[in-house]
């Protein structure tokens, strides 16, 4: 019978640890997936297994066999380290088994990152703490199980008196087999997180990974390879021309107001919504040029800013605000409009500093930036995240009254976001749903509303276009939205008081057109009359020619085209091989030359207009 080593066990624990946190994610996270099968659990056990192998590698070269006797400084050194690998391992995991429901992607290096040095791990870990509140018994029980495995091995672990060439031979094979398992098997590459997608699919590839494995592949992510699958003088031909039909829509003096919606997606805000909790928006949308196929271009609050306010899309591991790529030079809303005269603002009621804001924004030509220590007027801190949305509303119409016109000002809201209280004076007032969500859009919306009778009575108001968006689609666990158009279709629309868009729109476009959060900043400029006059990942909504309309979903590129009935999609992974129909050809060209372009020129720092 064959006897495991018990030096082994504490590697064999975290092996099975790992496979029942896993077990606890699919739990918690159900509705997420659907017909799991057993291959992706066994993916999943390979996964960990090369995790364990990736951190264990340091372990391994320090048991190297030596001629003296039992050294208490060396195993002091590597039982602290298996300690770290293990705390490190379950943290991670068991901290996902909860985030993944607002997100629905494995967490990364850079988002743990932010959040250490954040403002918001505080309220964030006091939430969970609560709302998960047996997460940290599964972590201690699996960590006191290490702790004594590790200390019997300690115990049991032989004296070497001298070394041997059996010993060598042992020390070279465990280190061959290690490194070999940490690579993921002897292919070219290393294994990586699209592999994961290869093996089962975008829905189902966060089950097979593990958070351990993602934020490890993408701690070094600061040197990515050019991607090269079309030739300058090809990609220009595949690429959508920037010719645009030229429009003037608004005087160039039009002020600007952008009001990004927390989690508004379109399961349950919107004129198109089948269970809308936005009566006072869904009115506003039917007269404005509301896009009905709209679609975020990530899936959290960070990607959504910069592809607003930028055009620049997060089609890569990380946001864009939490790259490497982030001190790049880049056209933007605010400093175009900042150039011609107009001030620039950005509200958003958190703590300043949440999310990288702040210091973003700035980057991009906001003036002056507006937080919950800026807020003034009456109490109004919700207890976890910031100022109640129908409070920053009502001083976001009084500051946009003390401002010199023209002015471009964005106003963020946060109220409809986890851990979705609501303030004393609404909760009989809003309309409840199937989940917490739905009372806090239902709140914002309202509002929303008093925000607009208020600013009604502004002298600003009439000659102002109001963009609304949502930053993305909110957390679900209902079953039946988990496809991956559900999880980014959002409502999108341009409304302005004096002007009756949505009829010039009906008579001359098709509104079924899929649009993509990156196209509104190229569609403003358009509106103004500035066409093509800066640099942009996105489309106007009067280009001649339109690009892919795109996210980055589990290291997939994900297109997503308008048939009719609702949105389809086409997906296509870099550096993995597939077979691709003929019918597939011309949607694949269009995600491929979309990403090899976005990505030479974040690697070049091309994003400016005339670079």
């Amino acid at each position: 019978m064959l006897k495991i080593p018990r030096a082994l066990f504490p590697f064999l624990w975290l092996w099975i640890a790992l496979s029942i946190l896993r077990l606890a994610f699919v739990y918690q996270n159900a509705s997420f997936f659907e017909h799991l099968s057993f291959s992706t659990f066994i993916y999943g056990a390979f996964f960990d297994a090369v995790t364990i192998a990736l951190l264990s590698l340091p372990y391994a070269i320090l048991s190297f066999p030596h001629p003296w006797k039992q050294n208490k400084l060396r195993i002091w050194i590597s039982n602290a380290y298996l300690l770290l690998i293990a705390v490190f391992i379950l943290v991670l995991n068991t901290w996902d088994i909860a985030y993944f429901s607002y997100t629905q992607k494995r967490s990364s290096f850079s988002y743990f990152m932010n959040l250490l040095t954040g403002s918001e791990i505080g309220s964030l870990a006091g939430e969970f703490l609560v709302e998960f509140w047996w997460l940290p018994f599964i972590f201690g029980a699996l960590l006191f199980v290490f702790i004594r495995l590790l200390q019997k091995q300690i115990k049991d672990r032989s004296q070497l008196t001298k070394t041997t060439i059996k010993a060598w031979i042992s020390y070279v094979l465990l280190l061959a087999f290690t490194f070999s398992l940490a690579r993921g098997g002897f292919s070219l590459r290393p294994i990586s997180i699209i592999d994961a997608t290869a093996m089962t699919n975008l829905e189902q590839a966060p089950v097979v990974l593990n958070t351990a494995f993602t934020v490890l592949k993408t701690s070094r992510y600061n040197d990515p390879k050019k991607v090269q699958y079309f030739s300058d003088h090809k990609l220009k031909k595949v690429l959508p021309s920037t010719e645009s039909i030229a429009h003037s829509l608004l005087p160039k003096n039009t002020n600007i107001v952008v009001v990004m919606l927390e989690s508004f997606g379109t399961i349950y805000a919107g004129p198109n919504s089948k269970e809308s909790y936005t009566p006072f928006l869904d009115s506003l949308l039917k007269e404005s040029l509301f896009l009905e196929n709209a679609v975020a271009n990530g899936r959290t609050s960070m990607d959504a800013v910069p592809a607003i306010l930028a055009g620049m899309p997060s089609w890569q591991n990380e946001s864009y605000i939490l790259s490497p790529f982030c001190t790049n030079q880049i056209d933007a809303l605010p400093s175009f409009l900042k150039q011609k005269g107009y001030h620039t603002s950005f509200f958003h009621g958190a703590k300043t500093g949440s999310m990288n804001f702040d210091d973003f924004t700035k980057a991009i030509g906001v003036e002056h930036y507006y937080g919950l220590e800026q807020y003034k007027g009456p109490a109004a801190f919700d207890g976890n995240w910031g100022i109640w949305d129908h409070a920053m509303l009502s001083y976001f119409a009084d500051e946009l009254s003390s401002f010199k016109a023209p002015f471009l000002s964005t106003i963020f809201t946060l109220s409809s976001h986890h851990p979705y209280t609501l303030p004393p004076t609404f909760k009989k007032r809003v309309e409840n749903g199937p989940e917490q969500l739905c009372a806090t859009i239902s709140y914002t919306d309202q509002a929303l509303k008093g925000f607009f009778k208020k600013a009604q009575s502004k002298k600003w108001f009439k000659n102002t276009l109001f963009v609304f968006v949502a930053d993305h689609v909110g957390p679900t666990r209902r079953a039946s939205n988990q496809s991956i158009p559900d999880r980014y279709h959002i409502p999108i629309g341009f409304y302005h008081p004096s002007i009756k868009l949505q009829q010039y729109y009906a008579n001359k476009y098709k509104p079924s057109e899929v649009f993509q959060q990156i196209d509104i900043f190229p569609t403003i400029l358009d509106m103004l009359g500035y066409h093509n006059q800066a640099f942009c990942f996105g489309q106007s909504l009067f280009a001649k020619e339109q690009g892919a309309k795109m996210v980055y979903e589990n290291g997939s590129l994900v297109l997503f085209k308008n048939d009719k009935k609702a949105l389809d999609i086409y997906s296509f992974t870099p550096y993995l091989k597939r077979s691709i129909s003929k019918k597939e050809r011309i949607f694949i060209d269009e995600l491929m030359a979309s990403y090899q372009n976005y990505q030479h020129r974040l690697i070049e720092n091309r994003c400016r207009k005339g670079r």
